[in-house]
C-alpha cells in the first residue's frame, strides 16, 4: 500500500490499525498478526484477536483463551488466560482466570492471586478492585 510514496505493505489486508511500538495488527482470512513498518509478517496471521503492543507486550487471543507476545513474535505468556486488559501499565496487567481476577508481570508470574471479582489496571501505584460487592484499591 502506497501512502505519501512510502511502501508500508506490499500485501493487502482487509483491517490495519495503528502502529504501536513499530508493529502494526493486520487481519488476513479472518485471524490476525502483526507486521512491521516494511510490511513484513512478525506474527503470522494465527490469532482470533490482538491487540496493539504497550511496554514491549500485546495480548493475543487464541481458541477463547488470552496470553501476551513480545514484538519478535514469541508468545512469552501462554494464552490460558479467559480475559485479560488489553495492555500492561506499569508492568502489571490484569488478568481473569477461572472467574476472578488478578495480575501477572511481564514474565506471566502471577503477582497478585486471581481472587477478585473484579481488576482494574494499575495507574500511581494502586489498581481498583472489587471483592464481595465492595470496591477498593490495592498496591
Amino acid at each position: 500500500m502506497a501512502l505519501g510514496g512510502l511502501v508500508i505493505a506490499k500485501k493487502r489486508y482487509p483491517y490495519i490499525a495503528d502502529f504501536k511500538e513499530c508493529l502494526v495488527v493486520v487481519k488476513k482470512d479472518g485471524k490476525v498478526g502483526y507486521i512491521d513498518k516494511t510490511g513484513k509478517e512478525v506474527t503470522p496471521c494465527q490469532y482470533d484477536d490482538a491487540w496493539s503492543f504497550h511496554e514491549g507486550l500485546a495480548a493475543v487471543e487464541k481458541d477463547g483463551k488470552v496470553g501476551y507476545i513480545d514484538t519478535t513474535g514469541k508468545e512469552v505468556i501462554p494464552c490460558q488466560y479467559d480475559a485479560a486488559a488489553e495492555h500492561f501499565h506499569e508492568g502489571l496487567a490484569n488478568v481473569k482466570k477461572d472467574g476472578k481476577w488478578g495480575h501477572i508481570d511481564k514474565t506471566g508470574k502471577e503477582v497478585i492471586a486471581c481472587q477478585y471479582d473484579n481488576a482494574g489496571s494499575f495507574s500511581e501505584g494502586l489498581a481498583r478492585v472489587k471483592k464481595h460487592g465492595e470496591y477498593g484499591y490495592i498496591d
